[in-house]
């Protein structure tokens, strides 16, 4: 579908400007005493951007709340699909094990580390990498109950790696699912998937449990070209096994348990995870090689009004391990690859790193509320991270006696060796923040902030937040928004040893990012919502692996700039009781140090939904997203990024007073050839014909609730 940019854009922005003017003439008949949950409804109620339960729209950040409600009317089966819907942000993905990219506003880089993932509040971040882990795998959505995003920095409150937004992912609990629920899904390439949950209260306990599997063979992803064909073109050999279909297989099984006493809450969790390497760690097709991960949480949380008069005490300990494993050989380069390291390697190219972390943390924050239009809260905590294990065979570079491995050489083993790819070691981090919300004026609230975080390995870093939020009338709110954020250095960035590619830097300085923001949001009735919001920012010291002088390694160095700003505009409108329309459209233009445009992020994103309910037992829900205007890097050669438009249908039956459901998914019905832009080095491109994504694919699901 084609259409004019450019008149889309000033058709919405007249239409804001249209209903901006209409909103002081409307204030004139507004009650400013108007009960605001009546008027606006409990769901749209956000704690992500203060740490306090606020209206989202009076939030002092841009934030979404996505409810299990707006989940099952989108037909949304895994994280990556509710957050597409999110204006400003795109999912891409990475050919090596289909590792998603969580885009914001143009914040773009390979591992993605700039993106802070909570899971009940606390960050899954890894150490290794710096993301959530290589190792991912989806999340499927059966047991949460809502999602909260901040667009925008937030290291104020949550620090390291909010730099491009935060996700706050919400899991269920006894006030929030009833009774035993059951669900059961069968569809294309062998997807077969389980869900059982049960919830109870007694007296003031209240209990939760349940477990999730997910398994499927995965689409078919057809690889014309890999890096392998490259090689072979360069050393005239035959290895490659492109053209041919990548490995998406995937198992994830999934346990929660959720326990309620008093001020207590108590969050445990298992998340295990058996994958297909698609493309590997070189773009290069493999011999069914298999990674696998298993990440334990436990959480404790207290929070009282009746410790100290006027005072609320709240804190968490949180525990949470995780690991990236090889179930069996990673071939880098397949059965005959050269590489140009003395002739073809028989065995194929094979390197097996597997990494064990865990991570403790605490805090303690204290809210007083005895003063006069203002809300005052301070905090600290702690944390010590460890990536206490590291395991690597292979057989290429330097052998455990620091001996070189020829082609042919068996597997050794150099775990516990100064030759393993990554030292094992530990970081800590201390900090405390300040917030306050001040009701300086009738309809002025300016909330003020900052963080200060102390690490172990780079040193200290001070990230304020400045918030003034006008509610210009009652249906009318109005933000200036400041932020600053820092991404701490991985492990990978500042310890990677005996790498033939890529070194670390123990020097690294955390990136950094200054945002500006003007945001509207307007709701003339319950029935409709719309939002407008202007943003810029600056991020600096971006950590790029840089060409080391004479040497074939590229070391990790701050030495990327990014300036990006944009438009953001969104509406959601239900003209009749049983129709809802919704949609956002963004727009972006960022740019690098030497101002040339960023590649590979859309600078423009469409997104449409229509759910329509045909009486009390049918309800269908349609929705589009349009991405476009992706730009190759400077010196790649290849044909522009073509746009893109998926869309997913999803058609639901309630029977025996709700009771059961019945539900048929399509995902990108029409068939869309849906590619990501892969990464070039100069003229050399590993997957010339881009990434290509799942097409059709159709899924029944059942639904059964015991109350």
């Amino acid at each position: 579908m084609k259409f004019s940019h450019k008149i889309l854009s000033l058709t919405l922005l007249i239409s804001f400007n249209t209903i901006y003017t209409t909103s002081f003439v409307m204030a004139a008949d507004s009650n400013p005493n108007e009960d605001l949950e009546d008027f606006y409804g409990d769901d749209d109620f956000v704690s992500l951007a203060t740490g306090t339960k606020q209206l989202t729209h009076k939030a002092p950040s841009t934030a979404t709340v996505i409810t299990r409600e707006e989940i099952q009317r989108i037909g949304a089966l895994d994280l990556d699909e509710v957050l597409e819907t999110v204006p400003g942000l795109h999912v891409s993905y990475r050919p090596g094990n289909h590792l998603p990219i969580y885009s914001f506003r143009g914040i773009y880089s390979v591992f993605n580390p700039q993106v802070l993932v909570l899971i009940n509040e606390v960050p899954i971040t890894n150490l290794f990498i710096g993301n959530r882990n290589q190792i991912w795998g989806g999340m499927t959505l059966d047991s949460v109950s809502r999602i909260e995003i901040i667009r925008g920095p937030g290291s104020a409150i949550y620090g390291a790696d909010a730099v491009a937004g935060v996700i706050n992912i919400i899991t269920d609990s006894s006030d929030t699912s009833k009774g035993t629920n059951f669900r059961a899904r069968v569809g294309q390439d062998s997807t077969k998937d389980f869900w059982l949950s049960h919830s109870w209260n007694s007296g003031k306990l209240g209990g939760y449990v349940s477990y999730d599997r997910h398994k499927t063979e995965g689409f078919d992803q057809f690889i014309e070209a890999d890096a392998q064909t490259f090689l072979d073109s360069v050393f005239s050999t035959d290895a490659s096994l492109a053209p041919g279909f990548s490995d998406q297989h995937r198992q994830n099984d999934e346990l929660r348990l959720r326990l309620d006493y008093d001020h207590w809450t108590m969050n445990a969790g298992f998340q295990k995870r058996k994958i297909g390497v698609g493309l590997g760690i070189a773009d290069a097709l493999g011999h069914g090689s298999n990674e696998s991960s298993e990440r334990w949480n436990l959480d404790i949380g207290y929070n009282s009004d009746n410790i100290i008069e006027n005072w609320n005490i709240s804190t968490k300990v949180a525990y949470f391990t995780t690991t990236q494993e090889i179930d069996n050989n990673l071939y880098i380069f397949p059965i005959g690859a050269d590489i140009g390291l003395g002739g073809p390697f028989p065995d194929g190219v094979i390197g097996n790193p597997e990494v064990f972390e865990k991570h403790l943390r605490t805090n303690l924050v204290a809210k007083y509320g005895a003063m006069t239009n203002h809300s005052f809260a301070i905090g600290v905590g702690y944390e010590i991270s460890d990536l206490y294990k590291v395991k690597e065979t292979k057989n290429f570079a330097l052998g455990p006696n620091g001996e070189f491995l020829p082609p042919g050489s068996p597997l050794v083993d150099v775990t516990d060796t100064p030759f393993v790819f990554l030292p094992e070691d530990d970081r800590t981090n201390k900090f405390v923040f300040i917030q306050d919300i001040w009701n300086l004026a009738k309809d002025w609230e300016l909330t003020a902030g900052v963080r200060r975080d102390d690490y172990s390995d780079f040193g200290a870093t001070v990230n304020p937040r400045l918030a003034l939020v006008w509610s210009s009338t009652l249906d009318l709110t109005t933000k200036f928004l400041y932020g600053k954020a820092f991404r701490a250095p991985s492990f990978a960035e500042m310890r990677n040893i005996n790498n033939p590619v890529t070194l670390g830097n123990p020097n690294l300085k955390p990136e950094e990012m200054d945002s500006l923001e003007l945001a509207f949001d307007y709701h003339p009735q319950p029935t409709q919502r719309y939002g407008l919001n202007f943003f810029k920012y600056h991020w600096k010291d971006i950590i790029n692996f840089s060409p080391d002088e004479g040497a074939t390694t590229k070391t990790a160095k701050n030495i990327g700039k990014q300036n990006g700003h944009g438009i953001e505009m969104e509406f959601n409108w239900s003209p009749l009781q049983n129709l809802n329309l919704m949609g956002n459209y963004s727009w972006l233009h960022a740019e690098d140090g030497n101002n040339v445009t960023i590649s590979s992020v859309p600078e423009k994103q469409l997104y449409l939904r229509i759910y329509y309910e045909l009486n009390n037992a049918w309800n269908m829900s349609l929705k589009s997203n349009w991405v476009m205007d992706r730009k190759r890097a400077q010196d790649d050669l290849r044909e522009p990024i073509k746009d893109y438009n998926v869309t997913d249908l999803s058609i639901n039956w309630k029977i025996k007073n709700d009771a059961l459901d019945l539900s048929f998914l399509v995902k990108n019905i029409f068939d869309s050839d849906v590619r990501e832009p892969t990464a070039n080095n100069g003229s050399v491109v590993n997957i010339p014909n881009d990434l290509p994504l799942p097409g059709r694919t159709a899924l029944a699901q059942i639904t059964y609730h015991f109350n």
